[in-house]
């Protein structure tokens, strides 16, 4: 595990274009001790596909990626589990002693992990939890036409979904021309400048500084495919307006 200041740190992630484009730029910064992949993904019983996610996915891939085949093993030595709770990942990070984890885009972290690293356990949001919890946030404002909150959020993490301590935050800027299928990777873009940003302080000073959220944000989940396309043409509304 390389060492800055004597930071171990490791990657807690799921496999997708915009994730290993963020390990690819957060390893420009940061040699990363260990990538953690989480196979596992939770499956709604209703539909929640629409076609922006596809268009999203190749956009990320060509653009992103720019079209190559990176592999998250070509930036970090990397393990796979099924859960990312399973008692061998458990072990694994026990024996890692980590400093720092960093989770983008895993399920629920259970106490079991927290306690491994209890300062030093810290989450990427795509949106403010004090407004926006859980899943499909930046849809579930767009949704809302609440365009102020298309914000990405790092905080702490902590025993409840979405609740801890606020570290850094900001918005996601809304241009003319800017199309749904890229606002994943406009968030994955900021995911980077708060992350490196995070833990160039904390290799200063041994410490995430953070604040208290000031109020419970209302949980959401999945968003229905019938609500996506709300969501879609309410955002392309609203760029069309700027």
């Amino acid at each position: 595990i390389y060492l800055i200041n004597k930071m171990k740190f490791l990657v807690f992630t799921t496999d997708t274009p915009h994730h290993l484009y963020f390990v690819k730029k957060l390893s420009e910064n940061y040699r990363i001790g260990n990538i953690i992949v989480e196979k596992q993904s939770l499956s709604p019983p209703f539909d929640v596909h629409h076609p922006f996610e596809d268009q999203r996915d190749q956009y990320e891939k060509k653009v992103l990626l720019d079209g190559l085949n990176d592999r998250f093993d070509d930036f970090s030595k990397t393990i796979e589990f099924e859960n990312i709770n399973d008692e061998k990942c458990v072990k694994f990070i026990s024996d890692k002693s980590p400093d720092v984890i960093l989770t983008f885009g895993t399920g629920i972290i259970k106490k079991n992990i927290i306690d491994k690293c209890p300062d030093g356990i810290i989450n990427l949001h795509g949106g403010d939890p004090q407004y926006y919890r859980g899943l499909d946030s930046h849809l579930w404002a767009i949704y809302h036409k609440d365009f102020t909150q298309l914000k990405v959020s790092l905080h702490r993490l902590n025993t409840i979904l979405d609740d801890g301590e606020i570290i850094e935050q900001k918005s996601i800027k809304i241009t003319k021309g800017l199309k749904l299928y890229m606002l994943r990777a406009e968030n994955t873009k900021l995911c980077i400048e708060l992350t490196c940003d995070a833990l160039r302080k904390f290799s200063i000073d041994g410490i995430f500084r953070s604040i208290p959220q000031r109020k419970i944000g209302r949980y959401y989940s999945f968003m229905p495919s019938v609500l996506k396309e709300i969501a879609f043409l309410n955002f392309n509304n609203f760029v069309k307006g700027l």
